[in-house]
């Protein structure tokens, strides 16, 4: 129906009446800083000029995560980890399928029912077609490549958005296999792993890769100071694997490929300088939006979480996100369960890509995971928090 960018919006409200209905409510620690955060959008708008539609749907998402972090708090009897992490795992199942749907017929748009309702003024919005128009993968055609660059994205609009999606929940489904403990579980999750390599590496994404190292270089880190050495020899062999089968030589040609006729690299830079320095005449309120940029055809605020919140939300805007994501790193680093700390290193993997991914059409999965987390903290009862 198109919705999919909306999904929470539309859930928000079920969500907030079964919450109005319960005697109490429970709020834990961690989500405070989110709430001042979404709070401080709203003088933020004052300093649009135009964009008001763009900017009521982004802060209608944002209100939404934070009644689903509230629903998953309050929901531990019918929502238990047992039951959300397969649910998640199947979205990285789907967005595997929406990779390879890229490659098959990337030309292909799609034009939804929603999409077809919409009145002309709303579907003309950038924004707007962004979310209901999508295309199934980016085709770029950088001056003085040999071949269009086909970079898969569907779900997604953008593939560092299909990207960001799989450096986030592949380690909920590490998560889900240690919790479920079947060998049927690791041999699906392995043909799961192997099947994603290819439309990642079409995507060109380096930053998907360069989470995905840092996330298994820390867990296994803490694997082996927990006395764990079963699962980092096994991610060591596969590692070793892929390289003698030529699959790291295969993805660093397909990154430096486009990277010489596209330095990415650069625009990123200034772009980030821009950022920064404009950020400077607002710095309290930022700008509500992002702009367009006076050097590049990228628009100012865009290109990474933190880059985003910042110029539209000021230095205070940044603060408060900043230490709400870094808080659920840090809250949920004593988990001590297997599973539990694949959850934390999925955190640990927004933190990180939030300088150079934007995390809207993500912070669903964040969400989920945290609220998972720090309902049950210190609850020996629960299986992500019981020691092994």
């Amino acid at each position: 129906m198109g919705l999919f960018s909306l999904s929470t919006v539309v859930m928000a409200g079920p969500m907030l009446l079964y919450l109005v209905t319960r005697r109490d409510v429970l709020v834990v620690p961690g989500f405070l800083p989110y709430a001042a955060f979404v709070a401080w959008m709203v003088p933020s708008a004052l300093m649009l000029e135009g964009g008001t539609l763009s900017y009521a749907m982004r802060f209608a998402q944002f209100v939404s995560f934070a009644v689903l972090a509230l629903y998953v708090l309050n929901a531990r009897r019918s929502l238990p980890a047992e039951r959300v992490l397969p649910a998640l795992t199947a979205v990285w199942v789907w967005v595997v399928l929406g990779g390879y749907l890229g490659m098959a017929l990337p030309d292909l748009e799609l034009s939804f029912t929603v999409g077809k309702l919409l009145p002309a003024s709303l579907a003309d919005n950038p924004y707007a077609a962004d979310l209901f128009y999508p295309g199934v993968a980016e085709i770029q055609r950088p001056w003085g490549a040999e071949e269009p660059f086909v970079r898969p994205a569907a779900p997604f609009a953008y593939a560092n958005g299909w990207g960001a999606s799989i450096a986030l929940l592949t380690p909920v489904l590490l998560a889900t296999v240690a919790l479920v403990g079947s060998r049927a579980g690791m041999m699906w999750a392995l043909v799961g792993l192997v099947l994603a390599v290819p439309p990642a590496v079409a995507t060109t994404n380096r930053g998907l890769f360069l989470t995905l190292g840092v996330v298994l270089g820390y867990a296994m880190l803490r694997l082996l100071l927990r006395g764990q050495v079963l699962v980092p020899l096994m991610a060591t062999a596969a590692a070793a694997a892929v390289a003698l089968a030529g699959g790291w030589h295969a993805l660093y040609a397909s990154v430096t490929a486009r990277q010489e006729v596209a330095d990415t690299t650069t625009g990123r830079s200034n772009l980030y300088a821009e950022t920064w320095e404009r950020t400077l005449s607002s710095p309290v309120l930022g700008h509500g939006a992002p702009r367009p940029s006076f050097s590049s055809e990228i628009n100012v605020g865009t290109q990474g979480m933190v880059w985003n919140v910042m110029f539209c939300f000021g230095l205070v805007g940044l603060v408060l996100f900043l230490y709400f994501l870094a808080g659920l790193v840090v809250r949920t680093f004593s988990v001590p369960s297997t599973a539990g700390l694949w959850l934390h290193t999925a955190l640990v993997g927004a933190l990180f890509m939030s300088t150079f991914y934007g995390l809207d059409r993500h912070l669903p999965y964040i969400m989920v995971v945290a609220a998972l987390l720090l309902r049950d903290k210190g609850d020996l009862r629960s299986r992500l928090w019981r020691r092994a």
